[in-house]
């Protein structure tokens, strides 16, 4: 640490002269935790000036963003299409393909080695159509492949003395809350509050009805010190998820609370 270099005295004349500086530097060349950092200097050189007790400055941790995710990408195409889909993993993808593949499988009828009907195992049902290396069908092919998803890089701050937001913030943030619709392939429709982004759609790859939060971009006063955001899932009136605001999350639900990190 560079401050081990200094004595008491010397980190003194550094923030005096810090905070001698600061009226002639652009604040937006700083980042928020030196802003927060010279701001208390400068309340705490005032003080001193005027034999006042400085304020207490609000105690804080510091959230490092989580590494980035992954999506699989799809792409097919023959003489009539060439379509691309997103997916949220390997399996769901090969069953859109499959789902493909089943549709078309009289083009295989008659072929050496191939069965009158398909394969129930999605991955051999791909296999036998497009063939080992993918170079069976001339006119067709497919390629599929995972890519990051960059998510919000920023370090959040976060008070240790940490507050839910109150009845007014709380529906205030109700009101505003958006709806995206999906435009195209490329998007899902999804609800957003306060940053929270709920998606609920139909997934005919996988057959069912999915849902999914994401938090990544939940606003701040939503984050524990923890780096968790307080949630309560429900189905139907079923509970399927109980990790509430007040203290830490109830027992038995540790792995679940680990999932909704941000």
């Amino acid at each position: 640490m560079i401050a081990a270099h200094f004595n008491p005295q010397d980190i003194e004349c550094l923030v005096k002269t810090a905070v001698e500086l600061w009226e002639d530097i652009d604040p937006s060349d700083l980042s928020e935790h030196q802003q927060d950092t010279l701001d208390r200097a400068c309340d705490a050189v005032l003080a001193e000036h005027t034999d006042q007790q400085p304020s207490s400055p609000e105690v804080v941790t510091f959230i490092s963003p989580r590494p980035a995710g992954q999506a699989w990408l799809l792409r097919r195409w023959d003489r009539h299409e060439d379509v691309v889909t997103l997916h949220v993993d390997e399996d769901s993808a090969l069953a859109d393909l499959a789902e493909h593949v089943r549709g078309v499988w009289d083009n295989l009828v008659g072929e050496e080695g191939v069965p009158d009907q398909p394969p129930t195992d999605n991955r051999e049902t791909v296999r036998f159509y497009y063939g080992p290396d993918r170079d069976g069908r001339p006119d067709e092919g497919y390629n599929l492949y995972a890519e990051d998803i960059a998510r919000r890089s920023r370090t959040r701050i976060v008070p240790l003395d940490y507050r839910f937001p109150d009845k007014d913030a709380s529906e205030q943030a109700n009101r505003d809350a958006t709806f995206h619709p999906q435009t195209d392939d490329n998007d899902l429709p999804c609800v957003e509050v306060d940053g929270v982004l709920v998606f609920a759609y139909l997934d005919h790859g996988a057959g069912v009805v999915r849902v999914s939060v994401h938090l990544d971009s939940a606003e701040d006063r939503l984050v524990r010190p923890d780096g968790t955001v307080p949630l309560h899932v429900e189905v139907e009136d079923d509970v399927v998820l109980d990790d509430s605001a007040e203290g830490t999350p109830q027992a038995g639900s540790a792995d679940q609370a680990a999932r909704c990190r941000r």
